[in-house]
């Protein structure tokens, strides 16, 4: 009896051990990704982000899931860094498709495209001339008065605002909203739209594909234009956990062979798009900018 317990023992030690396997072994591209944050992405996938997350798993032979959570404080640690789930081995998802270059609690990949932060406004109302920031300086003294001027905390828009003396024409708007309902656009497709503000001052992407969808209110799109003090351009990367370098170079490769790809879902969207001279191409419209000495972050 000894014997065919201890035989038994020796066989259980000796055989493999099944693991579940991880969401890539199963061909499965699982992305970390927003549920309300147009134009990157949504619940519904249709977002940029989603597009070419999309994109990505065609290429490689894989089928594309999205790990949905709030892009807020902490969303790495809530999404790359957190464990599967459902008996799964691994992690809740495997890649995020926005990061900045220098990502916190990840790593970034190479940058993918560079998009710079824009100012919004209604067509018309004697802004024709307007095709960048300083030029609402050459506007009539009453008409320039009466603006009130839309800003996220702490953004090249609130930037420019203090520095011209306007802070008491400032309206302030939250970027990281506790209420999952509410989105950065807004500052556009609401109270742009609504007239609450004159002007807004949002992130190149967002202030572009939310004018594309006012129908009843033309809205026109300008680049902000960088200087000593203040930086507008800045790259997106993507970004995958800490210690996995084939993932990592794996994603690089598909961001470079795949390049022209990419580049015609980011004009789809609409995202104003800065060359390396610094021109913005904003909807097939291009802007000359005054040469800077900041660089693209």
């Amino acid at each position: 009896m000894l014997k065919m317990v201890g035989a038994m023992f020796a066989a259980t030690l000796a055989a493999p051990i099944a693991q579940a396997a991880t969401a890539q072994e199963k061909g499965i591209l699982r992305v970390c990704a927003d549920p309300n944050s147009m134009p990157f992405s949504n619940d519904k996938a249709e977002g940029l982000e989603n597009r070419i997350a999309k994109l990505m798993a065609e290429d490689f032979g894989w089928k594309a899931e999205f790990f949905f959570f709030p892009q807020r404080m902490a969303f790495f640690r809530n999404t790359l860094r957190k464990k599967a789930e459902n008996g799964e081995d691994g992690y809740a998802c495997d890649l995020a498709t926005s990061s900045a270059p220098e990502a916190e609690g990840a790593v970034a990949t190479k940058t993918y495209y560079t998009s710079t932060w824009t100012m919004v406004f209604r067509d018309g109302a004697g802004m024709e001339n307007v095709r960048q920031p300083d030029d609402l300086l050459k506007l009539p003294k009453e008409q320039l008065a009466k603006l009130r001027f839309g800003v996220f905390p702490a953004s090249p828009g609130a930037d420019w605002v203090f520095a011209h003396g306007f802070v008491n024409q400032m309206v302030p708007f939250q970027q990281m909203l506790g209420d999952p309902n509410a989105y950065p656009g807004q500052i556009v497709d609401v109270a742009l739209v609504k007239g609450d503000i004159d002007v807004a001052f949002v992130w190149g992407p967002i202030g572009s594909y939310h004018a594309k969808q006012s129908k009843n209110v033309k809205l026109r799109v300008v680049p902000m234009v960088p200087d000593a003090e203040t930086v507008t351009d800045f790259s997106i990367a993507m970004a995958v956990r800490f210690r996995e370098p084939e993932w990592k170079a794996k994603v690089e490769d598909f961001l470079t062979r795949r390049k022209s790809d990419i580049e015609k879902i980011l004009a789809d969207y609409g995202v104003p798009m800065v060359s390396k001279d610094g021109v913005v191409t904003i909807s097939g419209e291009r802007f000359e900018r005054p040469k800077s000495s900041v660089a693209a972050r």
